[in-house]
């Protein structure tokens, strides 16, 4: 365990750490150096290296209750450790999650645990950027690194970080469906969200006309704002996570206790603003540069239809949590046509104006705020 650095500033020194990441790109950018060969390579070797690290910082931080969650599920865990019943395989809810606490429970420790939950988060998110730009993925996965939940889904929503990058993950593979299929039960066995990220995924899949979706999206926005109360009443009313009422409690305020930015149940114009990001990201590289790249659209067809149903539900207690859901895919939407084309003369220094702009919502709730 980590217990030489304060526990108050245990996430500030994370997030000052990709700001100053964040500004040597940035640099980079505007020298432009950043996609030369040596910048890559060198950039490469960091990433690694700093995984490793962060890997390492987040697993094996402290049990404290400024970790949020991370106390509840070491609740759970020393529960588990102090039964007299013998582990045993079950198969029924969020199976693969369950089965892990319970084994590391009976036959190891907490803080080995958490180091697994850390590497699952982390690991997948920098093997699917690594497998999708090859030696370029540094800058993508430091916009991964930046966005604004990434500490807090590693150490607070720690199953829903989890399945999110093995799903990530699992739509790099998209040429060997055996695997993707594999990673994605995998997904659904650490947290049920990942079900809404494989639906959306499927639909995406075979109807690819972006166009539909983003006007789908828009009007999830305007019959949101005009009765998206009665839509949560009704989605609460129906159980659609059938035994588990976490998802019903959310809706109709139940479950309101702790973070009070999460609890606010307004129309939540500030995280409508971020997702509104990826959007016009999608919207400007597709329909106004013409971006013919059929995996990208894959990628923000389906961002769109994750986003779409936190909308409907934006006034939601932790609204955040389902916005999540999205927000996850949100970093690749942003950066992939950086990576794959060039559409200026001064290509470098506009993706160190659109590193700037990524991070600006990061720097005022985690930094400034």
């Amino acid at each position: 365990m980590i217990d030489f650095i304060p526990v108050s500033e245990y996430a500030h020194y994370f997030d000052v750490t990709v700001l100053c990441m964040v500004l040597t790109a940035v640099w980079q950018c505007h020298t432009g150096s950043v996609l030369k060969k040596e910048t890559v390579s060198l950039n490469a070797m960091w990433g690694v290296l700093f995984t490793l690290i962060l890997i390492l910082y987040m697993g094996l931080r402290p049990v404290s209750v400024y970790f949020g969650d991370t106390v509840n599920y070491a609740k759970g865990f020393y529960t588990a450790a102090n039964s007299c019943d013998p582990f045993s395989w079950q198969w029924e809810g969020e199976w693969l999650f369950h089965n892990l606490m319970q084994w590391f429970a009976k036959y190891s420790d907490i803080h080995t645990f958490f180091l697994l939950c850390a590497t699952v988060y982390i690991g997948s998110l920098w093997l699917a950027m690594q497998r999708i730009f090859k030696e370029y993925y540094y800058i993508p996965f430091l916009v991964i690194l930046s966005m604004f939940t990434f500490w807090s889904y590693g150490v607070n929503g720690i199953r829903n970080g989890m399945g999110a990058s093995l799903f990530i993950l699992a739509m790099t593979y998209v040429n060997r469906p055996p695997v993707m299929i594999g990673l994605c039960v995998l997904a659904a066995g650490i947290h049920k969200s990942i079900y809404l990220m494989v639906g959306a995924g499927t639909l995406t899949w075979f109807i690819k006309n972006s166009y539909w979706y983003l006007a789908g999206w828009g009007a999830c926005v305007g019959v949101s704002y005009a009765v998206g109360g009665r839509i949560q009443a009704y989605l609460a009313a129906t159980n659609l996570m059938g035994g588990d009422n976490r998802f019903s409690s959310y809706l109709t305020g139940d479950n309101m206790v702790g973070e009070i930015v999460q609890m606010s149940m307004t129309f939540r114009w500030d995280f409508l603003l971020y997702s509104a990001m990826g959007v016009a990201v999608g919207y400007y590289f597709i329909f106004r540069r013409n971006f013919k790249d059929e995996y990208y659209h894959w990628i923000y067809n389906t961002f769109l239809v994750t986003n779409a149903f936190w909308v409907l539900v934006i006034r939601a207690a932790y609204s955040n949590r389902f916005a999540q859901i999205s927000w996850f895919i949100m970093p690749v939407v942003l950066i992939y046509p950086f990576m794959k084309e060039r559409f200026w003369v001064n290509h470098e220094k506009m993706l160190g104006y659109a590193l700037l702009t990524f991070y600006a919502f990061t720097f005022y709730f985690n930094i400034w705020k």
